[in-house]
């Protein structure tokens, strides 16, 4: 449609006779508004194409070819463009001129910007067409954020922010939480419960501990299938939930065992919560395991309640299972 700009002598060769394909690249890509502008008659003149980044600015109106000037621009500016346009037939020469406004993100702004108008003629000469390239520094630069107005950059940095800040709170959850269970992973409880042993150890308080575990667990895999076994999993980490307080800490330590810790909490307080939750289980047809440990005087760490709860659990499988068993409390002085 260019005629004379491809007639041109050595325009080609410079693109291995690929001008056309040039010419739509520039028009899909190239960063300022481009319309094709269709000469209908001395002062009419009529939409016939927009480019990609033209759609954009004016993303308040729908653009269709064959609509008038006047359905993209206001009165004054429109006229403007139609005198400009009628020079640039007229006299068959490029016409460029500054125009005080123009779009950004669809809505018109005061702001001035450049029109370059580029007469496109046929290959008898007569001018049926305008390339009409719009050069407005408020809409783009070098940098890509210069295509959006302040109000739209703060609106997707603010955007972006809470996706991150949504991000990062989903991947802390899954780096301390167990993902089948919800409950807190292994790491993150003996971290947690590391920092509790201490508070109370040195304030002389209490603490209780359980380790429990599914009795029978592996047959409800080898039976019912694994799928079973996860829903199993789920359902004591539930009945955990609803029994101890928000306070108290509940983490998977590994496979079917989870550890509970309760602050403050004596050898009758935790039996007490020990037997509600067991009984809980067993109204669900699942039966559990519980060894119960409280800190002790000469205890150094948590890694020792943990392991006096662990052979309590292991006393409480020889007995029968489906019980707890627990130690005498040693009171810290």
């Amino acid at each position: 449609m260019i005629m004379p700009i491809r007639n041109n002598p050595g325009f080609q060769d410079h693109f291995d006779d690929d001008a056309d394909s040039i010419m739509k690249f520039l028009w899909d890509f190239f960063p300022a508004p481009m319309m094709i502008i269709r000469f209908e008659e001395p002062g009419n003149f009529v939409v016939e194409a927009v480019n990609p980044t033209q759609k954009a600015m004016l993303s308040s109106k729908k653009i269709y070819a064959g609509k008038h000037l006047s359905y993209i621009f206001p009165a004054l500016l429109c006229d403007e463009l139609i005198v400009n346009c009628g020079h640039c037939v007229a006299d068959g020469v490029p016409v460029r001129y500054e125009m005080a406004g123009g779009y950004i993100d669809g809505e018109y702004h005061q702001s001035d910007c450049q029109i370059l108008l580029k007469p496109i003629s046929t290959l008898q000469g007569a001018i049926t067409h305008l390339l009409c390239i719009v050069n407005n520094p408020s809409t783009y630069s070098s940098s890509k954020v210069a295509h959006y107005s302040e109000l739209e950059i703060e609106r997707r940095v603010m955007e972006r922010t809470d996706e991150l800040t949504t991000i990062n709170q989903q991947l802390s959850y899954l780096a301390t939480h167990d993902w089948l269970t919800e409950a807190f992973n292994r790491r993150h409880l003996l971290e947690l419960a590391t920092t509790e042993f201490k508070r109370v150890y040195r304030y002389g308080l209490s603490l209780g501990l359980l380790m429990l575990d599914i009795d029978h667990f592996k047959s409800i895999n080898d039976e019912k299938g694994h799928a079973a076994g996860d829903q199993a999993l789920q359902t004591v980490a539930r009945a955990i939930r609803a029994t101890v307080r928000n306070c108290d800490l509940v983490g998977r330590y590994g496979g079917d065992e989870f550890i509970i810790v309760l602050p403050e909490t004596d050898l009758h307080g935790a039996r007490t919560i020990a037997e509600r939750l067991r009984s809980t289980l067993q109204g669900a047809e699942l039966f559990i395991s519980i060894g119960l440990a409280t800190l002790e005087r000469n205890d150094q760490t948590i890694d020792d309640v943990i392991n006096r709860a662990d052979h309590l659990l292991l006393s409480a499988k020889r007995n029968g299972r489906n019980r707890i068993e627990s130690a005498s409390l040693t009171l810290i002085s």
